[in-house]
């Protein structure tokens, strides 16, 4: 699943490639990835201007004029492509090479400019991801969005400090809990707990405020490395023109059971912390008892 990083990539790739560009069409080859009737949100997106992109934890918001905002999750797989539409139906031609294109089969929403032959294309392999359009206004009340904690990346460290000292259960699994803290995934929480030192089943109670604060900015090391290198791209994972992210060719821990530690060359092991799958180095991430 795309995470803060990889979905903060796609808003600034959006953002520069279709703010100022006005809504001519949107043509549904899948229209149940938008969450609601079809003809409402195509008749309230038809026709207005796209005012700018911006990422809410893991989510898109694509602000419009005249008050309206679309909101995207892209699920486990989901994906923004800006391309070139030839007149005729959208057998698209792309801005790169064509064997790097995703592919076409699970395109399903294709966004049409008025501005030249410039278009947007949602793909989603396994359909997991969702799109729909609401009042700019009642943005604090949408349900997505209202549950969502403090921006991993806009959280002070005394703050990050105040929410997790004494709080009780597994350090990861608060992590990725989006109501404590917006914007990390599986990915992340593993690299900045090693990058901290921290074991991924960790008590939290038994952390002193010294290593949530070695932590807080663990976290926002590694999540700006990986925004700079474009995200890491795990299976399908690609920007809007479709370049793969590098940060992947940078993980410690992730992805790596049984590869040596980069730091110490000990195995990296594998453990389940509530159905997760939670990487990390044995040596440099002791379990501490007390």
């Amino acid at each position: 699943m795309p995470e803060l990083p990889e979905v903060e990539t796609i808003a600034k790739g959006l953002h520069q490639a279709i703010a100022g560009k006005r809504i001519k069409e949107v043509k549904a080859i899948f229209p149940g990835i938008v969450r609601q009737n079809f003809r409402i949100f195509k008749k309230t997106i038809i026709q207005k201007e796209i005012k700018g992109v911006r990422r809410r934890g893991k989510y898109l918001l694509i602000d419009l004029s005249e008050g309206k905002t679309i909101l995207t999750h892209l699920g486990m797989t989901g994906g923004f492509l800006f391309i070139n539409l030839p007149n005729s139906p959208p057998k698209v031609s792309v801005r790169r090479p064509p064997q790097s294109r995703l592919n076409s089969k699970h395109d399903h929403l294709i966004f049409r400019f008025c501005e030249s032959n410039a278009g947007l294309c949602y793909n989603d392999q396994r359909k997991f991801g969702k799109i729909k359009v609401f009042n700019t206004t009642e943005e604090k009340n949408i349900p997505e969005l209202k549950k969502l904690g403090l921006e991993a990346l806009e959280i002070s460290s005394s703050e990050f400090i105040r929410i997790f000292k004494n709080r009780k259960g597994r350090i990861k699994s608060a992590l990725l809990n989006q109501q404590i803290i917006a914007g990390l995934g599986n990915i992340y929480t593993d690299e900045s707990l090693f990058e901290a030192n921290i074991h991924p089943a960790q008590k939290m109670n038994l952390l002193k405020a010294s290593k949530l604060k070695d932590l807080h900015k663990a976290i926002r090391k590694v999540l700006n490395k990986a925004i700079k290198a474009g995200g890491s791209s795990i299976e399908n994972y690609s920007d809007i023109d479709g370049r793969m992210g590098r940060f992947q060719l940078h993980h410690k821990v992730y992805g790596r059971e049984g590869e040596f530690c980069k730091r110490c060359g000990r195995k990296i092991k594998r453990i389940k912390i509530n159905q997760r799958s939670s990487y990390f180095c044995p040596k440099c991430q002791p379990l501490k008892d007390a």
